[in-house]
Order: C-alpha cells, then sequence, then structure tokens
C-alpha cells in the first residue's frame, strides 16, 4: 500500500516517520512519501496520485480547505469543520475527513484533560482553530472565546461554522474575556515567526492547562511563556499529531496503531 502527506512546504513533516511506525510496529509493509503540491495544482495531482495507486493521502497546510471543497464525499467531521486532513476512494470517488479535532480529543483523554464545563480559549482563527471548534464542543465546555488580532477573521470562522454566542464569542487582542479561562489552545502563529506573543490582561492568570497545536524538540515559544507565567500543565501538539496520525492509519488499513509513549523519538 502506497500513502502520502501532500501540502508545501512538506519536507518538514513527520508523517512519514510516523506512519513508517505504525506500519512496523504490526508488521505491515507500507509506503508513505511527502509530497510537495501548491494549491493550483491540487486537482490534478491529487487525481494523478490516486490513479498512480496510492491508497490515500494525508493533506497538510495550505491544502485542507481544497481537499474539502473538492473532495466527492465527506464525512461527518469533515462537513462540520469544512476541512480535511484524510483522502481516500471509494469506487473511483474521493473521500475526505477530518482527524484533527478527535485527535486532539483523544490526546487530552490521554493526558487526563476534561473540558466538561471548562472555560476555553483558543487563540487564533485560521485554519487550526476551525479544524478542532467542533470537537471541542461536543465534550460540553462551559464556553469557548476566540482570541484574534482582528475581529473580521473570527466573525467569518463563526458564521461558517454556525457557531452561536454565548457559547462561543469573539474577542480582539486588546479586550478582556468575559471568563477568564482554565484551558488555553493556542492555534496559531505567534511566537513561531519571531513575533512577540500578545494575549489579552491577565489571560494566563487563573489557566490550568495551556496547550500549542505546534511542536518541537524545546518548548515552543507559547509553551515557555505559559511555564514562565506559572501555568501547572503545559503541552505541545506532539500528541495530537500522534493520534490524528491515528485516525488517518485506521480509515485506510482498519486498523488502529498502538500510539508510542515517548513521541520524542519521531522529533
Amino acid at each position: 500500500m502506497k500513502f502520502a502527506v501532500i501540502g508545501s512546504p512538506i519536507n518538514h513533516s513527520f508523517s512519514p516517520k510516523i506512519h513508517k511506525f505504525f506500519a512496523d510496529s504490526l508488521g505491515m509493509k507500507i509506503e508513505y512519501e511527502a509530497i510537495e503540491i501548491e494549491r493550483e495544482e491540487y486537482s490534478q495531482r491529487v487525481r494523478e496520485l490516486f490513479h498512480g495507486g496510492f491508497s490515500g493521502l494525508n493533506v497538510t497546510l495550505p491544502l485542507k480547505d481544497l481537499a474539502y471543497q473538492n473532495a466527492n464525499e465527506r464525512k461527518k467531521n469533515s462537513e462540520t469543520t469544512k476541512t480535511a486532513n484524510t483522502l481516500w476512494t471509494r469506487d473511483e470517488s474521493i473521500v475526505c475527513d477530518s482527524t484533527d479535532g478527535p485527535g486532539l480529543i483523544q490526546d487530552f483523554k490521554s493526558k487526563g484533560i476534561s473540558v466538561k464545563q471548562c472555560n476555553i480559549a483558543i487563540l487564533g482563527s485560521g485554519g487550526s482553530a476551525r479544524a478542532i471548534l467542533p470537537s471541542l464542543l461536543a465534550e460540553n465546555p462551559s464556553s469557548i472565546s476566540i482570541i484574534n488580532r482582528t475581529a473580521k477573521n473570527t466573525d467569518h470562522l463563526m458564521k461558517d461554522l454556525d457557531l452561536k454566542e454565548p457559547e462561543v464569542s469573539g474577542y480582539e487582542l486588546n479586550q478582556n474575556l468575559e471568563s477568564l479561562p482554565d484551558i488555553i489552545i493556542n492555534c496559531s502563529s505567534a511566537g513561531l515567526k519571531a513575533e512577540r506573543i500578545i494575549l489579552p490582561s491577565g489571560l494566563l492568570d487563573k489557566a490550568k492547562i495551556c496547550y500549542d497545536l505546534s511542536y518541537s524538540i524545546s518548548d515552543t515559544p507559547f509553551c515557555l511563556l505559559a511555564k514562565e507565567s506559572g501555568v501547572e500543565k503545559v503541552f505541545d501538539g506532539k500528541g495530537m499529531l500522534l493520534n490524528q496520525a491515528a485516525l488517518s492509519f485506521k480509515i485506510w488499513t482498519g486498523i488502529y496503531p498502538e500510539i508510542p509513549e515517548d513521541s520524542k523519538i519521531f522529533i
């Protein structure tokens, strides 16, 4: 079986190592590549890959919206988020789903994190926030506050996903939240682009958990800021990466692989 992850840039992806680990642990033989694809060539290249014998594709930035838009069949989570990170074919039709949100929730549960009746703050209103919001809402938090530089992007996201106040509210960086969060999830690229991380006043004061969807060998800038601010539990996105990959692997093969305890083996 042949699989690949597509996106641009793509050389940094750990997906080939992760899926090879899954296959080796199950005694399966697969091929898994990282393939650079730009937005303007998406549709043609994806069909060429499937016609060329690929059984499934993972999709990363900046192609997740195109993966959703160009699919012939959309599974429930992909339809809810209007994004996709997993593709496969059935009867010559391209099928899509999104495993990002479920992957985050599975990682939360493995870490003993429950969002039920918690106030959650999400930093950023781009594709990463879009992919996880419905899964978070399904866990029945008290509230979700989306914090972004501009209200326009948040308003568009809320309208597109049919998110309603007061359960979900949008804030700009210069606004104070109505309720300080118990859990903060960073979905933005702040800090990774050598930008200073700007947060609403006092945002970290009550936070018990901070989770950064980004990951690196050392602490990400957001994780470092959270630790310096005294947040008790701070995590980066390696666990989510593994769990969303495992869900994709199960979609393609029918087998759910074991998640390694030490995610650093891939970094």
